[in-house]
């Protein structure tokens, strides 16, 4: 008897250890890349106007510096990088090799510096990665729409014209950053913003979301269906804030020069001339303003 369940567990094993090796063959040979493979990929920052980047399940982290060109390399040796450019698009796509499930948790990551000169767009996509990128305080975009099925995202230290985050199971981070529009959709996690300009758009399904709001600069929207707010206002600035619950409480201890409503669900306050509305809604969760 012992026999026959050590003799099962031995081709249970060969054919767990087979399915995983097909997978990955099947992965590899089956999936489109689009590029070549390459060590490293260096682009002149001049002619790119949009560098696009996908990754598999790796983390991708975005650094602007000091330099004349736009580099990235994969740092470890769990994975591989295909690079193509055409049309003023520097397209990045990072992928695990193959039998990456030898490696353990040994997981690499995509590296790309850009140059505090480029002046283009970032398109960001993963599937379970994280997503950092760090403009320290010197770097200006057209855009940066950044994705994760299941990963955290974090923007530092960027001005840019228009801000997209989406995740579905992961947390946003978004700090020093002044975007003329930030839109926010997540699925499961929390969003966290400090030292933010902009306008906001923001739909969370199931997160709190806290912002430190550097300076209003148009309307903006946050829709929760579950979860908190707490939001902390500029002293000066033109705004209307109407901030209601459903199911919970909402409280402010901001010196709002006109407060046309309050209850325990409910308050409309206005600041300045109240040129920028700041529309809050949740329907389960509590609204805290400072």
């Amino acid at each position: 008897m012992k026999k026959m369940l050590g003799k099962l567990l031995i081709i249970a094993g060969i054919l767990v250890f087979s399915a995983v090796v097909i997978k990955d063959v099947l992965a590899e040979g089956l999936s489109f890349i689009n590029g070549t493979e390459a060590d490293s990929a260096s682009a002149s920052p001049h002619e790119i106007e949009s560098v696009i980047i996908e990754s598999d399940h790796k983390n991708v982290k975005i650094i602007a510096e000091e330099r004349n060109d736009i580099s990235a390399t994969i740092s470890g040796d769990s994975g591989k990088l295909f690079v193509a450019e055409k049309r003023r698009k520097l397209e990045l796509t990072a992928k695990e090799k193959e039998f990456q499930f030898l490696n353990g948790f040994h997981r690499s990551s995509l590296v790309v510096r850009i140059p505090y000169t480029y002046k283009g767009g970032l398109v960001v996509r993963t599937s379970s990665g994280d997503v950092s990128v760090a403009g320290n305080k010197h770097l200006t975009l057209s855009e940066l729409n950044a994705a994760s099925a299941s990963g955290n995202m974090d923007v530092t230290g960027i001005r840019l014209q228009e801000l997209k985050m989406k995740g579905s199971s992961g947390d946003v981070s978004i700090s020093n950053t002044d975007a003329k529009t930030a839109g926010i959709r997540l699925t499961s996690g929390d969003a966290n913003l400090d030292g933010v300009s902009g306008s906001l758009d923001v739909r969370m399904t199931s997160g709190n979301f806290r912002a430190d709001l550097e300076k209003v600069a148009g309307s903006s929207a946050v829709t929760l269906t579950s979860g908190d707010v707490y939001l902390e206002l500029p002293e000066n600035g033109s705004f209307k804030v109407n901030a209601a619950s459903e199911s919970g409480s909402v409280s402010s201890a901001y010196p709002f020069a006109d407060t046309a409503h309050k209850d325990h669900h409910q308050i409309t306050g206005s600041h300045g001339s109240g040129q920028h509305l700041v529309d809050i809604k949740t329907d389960s969760g509590d609204v805290a303003i400072q």
